[in-house]
């Protein structure tokens, strides 16, 4: 019964955020405080213990210091300068935004990155003649391949603390999260590729990029040497101490240099140098986005110790051949995700799961956490989810929007399909473990 309920306060929570433009985590944390107590017999402190403490810190330290880039302006030059270089052909300007996306999401931007580069992206793209749709496929998906970065990335660092849960070991962690991102990095280029020749961006002509952009002042200057020292920083130790391994030295400074440390000293300096406004900063915090996984992901631990976990196993190891249950996990993770976040509900729900099948039906676990970890991103660009409303809410153009939330739409079922066939030919079995 309990397994029952929680399944459907799942589905209630999801429906009732995206249909009254509810916070999906405050009705998902008032389900699992009723469930867990009055029908599983838990404790109070037992429900509070599930929330995910590490991603919270993890989406603070990236809020933080970012933020400030964000908000003193760095970013949106940075994108306008990156833009600006890449400018010219017509014909490479969805590549261009693309690019730009990708760079942008991986300096530490995420789920921003669409109201950052969207503005410009869509005045130069509409210039160039180049299809509105075209052009969010771009922003959305170029953004994916930065963002879900296994280092600093807002996908990535939740995807590998997900991955640690499960009972990998750190060092294990990181090299199957690295080898899941280049899976998703070459679907993502692909899904591009489609649309690119589909929505005719092939055709389009050459274009003036207009004005040169600003120049970053003294502030942005200072900002952007600390973005590439916390880049820099963030990535390298990691890398060493993967390559070299047992050298007591780099295993400490790789401790010293994890995302979640450095994002704060790097907040910290930001703040000393006086690089924003500290109060607007802080309230640019994605308070939100934080309930709403704190909410979801507790109620998904409910369910997984009501039994969720072993049911769908259960159900996708003895109810599908092997060879189909790669799509039918993109399948069910695309389908979660269409109406709510992947990074909150989709990949805390079906990562535990992974074992579970690996074991059962010798499927490779870099495989099965692919599908669910670009099946749950694959609908990123629809109108019900974050990325897809902002990056509509960037297009300046208003004749454009009603346009984009229609055909956007089309996208976010067209893209699972690529994926699923895409993983069913094997795409994502490069990688051994």
């Amino acid at each position: 019964m309990a397994l029952w309920l929680c399944i459907a306060a799942i589905i209630i929570s999801i429906f009732l955020g995206w249909k009254f433009k509810f916070n999906t985590g405050i009705i998902a944390i008032g389900f699992a405080f009723l469930i867990g107590i009055c029908v599983m017999g838990m404790k109070a402190s037992e429900v509070i213990a599930f929330w995910p403490t590490t991603i919270v810190f993890y989406l603070l330290s990236i809020a933080l210091f970012f933020n400030y880039a964000t908000e003193n302006g760095t970013m949106n030059v940075l994108g306008q300068k990156l833009l600006h270089a890449m400018g010219g052909n017509a014909k490479l300007v969805p590549f261009a935004v693309a690019a730009v996306s990708a760079i942008v999401g991986g300096l530490g931007a995420g789920a921003s990155t669409p109201a950052i580069v969207g503005p410009f992206a869509f005045v130069m793209a509409a210039t160039a003649g180049v299809n509105p749709v075209l052009t969010a496929v771009a922003i959305t998906f170029g953004n994916l391949v930065g963002s879900n970065n296994p280092y600093n990335g807002y996908g990535g660092t939740i995807s590998k603390n997900l991955i640690i849960a499960n009972g990998i070991d750190e060092i294990t962690t990181m090299d199957w999260s690295l080898k899941i991102w280049f899976n998703c990095c070459i679907i993502t280029i692909l899904v591009i590729v489609i649309f690119y020749f589909a929505l005719k961006g092939h055709k389009a002509s050459k274009v003036s990029m207009g004005q040169k952009p600003p120049a970053f002042d003294p502030v942005q200057k200072k900002t952007v040497v600390l973005l590439l020292l916390a880049f820099f920083l963030m990535v390298v130790p990691p890398i060493l101490n993967t390559w070299i391994p047992g050298v007591p030295f780099l295993s400490t400074l790789n401790q010293i240099c994890q995302p979640q440390v450095i994002m704060m000293l790097g907040a910290i300096a930001c703040a000393v140098l006086k690089l924003g406004d500290e109060k607007t900063v802080i309230r640019k915090i994605p308070i939100s986005t934080i309930v709403m996984i704190v909410g979801v992901y507790s109620l998904i631990k409910v369910a997984a110790a009501a039994g969720l976990v072993e049911f769908i196993s259960g159900v996708l190891a003895e109810s599908i051949p092997a060879f189909l249950v790669p799509a039918a996990v993109i399948f069910f993770a695309a389908f979660l995700s269409f109406f709510s976040s992947s990074t909150s509900t989709v990949m805390p729900l079906m990562y535990p799961m992974v074992p579970t099948l690996a074991a059962s039906l010798s499927l490779n676990p870099i495989m099965l956490y692919t599908c669910i970890f670009f099946g749950g991103l694959a609908t990123a660009c629809s109108p019900f989810s974050t990325g897809g409303a902002v990056c509509i809410a960037a297009n300046p153009y208003e004749d454009q929007k009603e346009l984009l939330s229609n055909k956007m739409i089309v996208v976010a079922l067209v893209v699972p399909v690529i994926t699923i066939v895409a993983a069913t030919l094997g795409l994502f079995s490069f990688f051994g473990v």
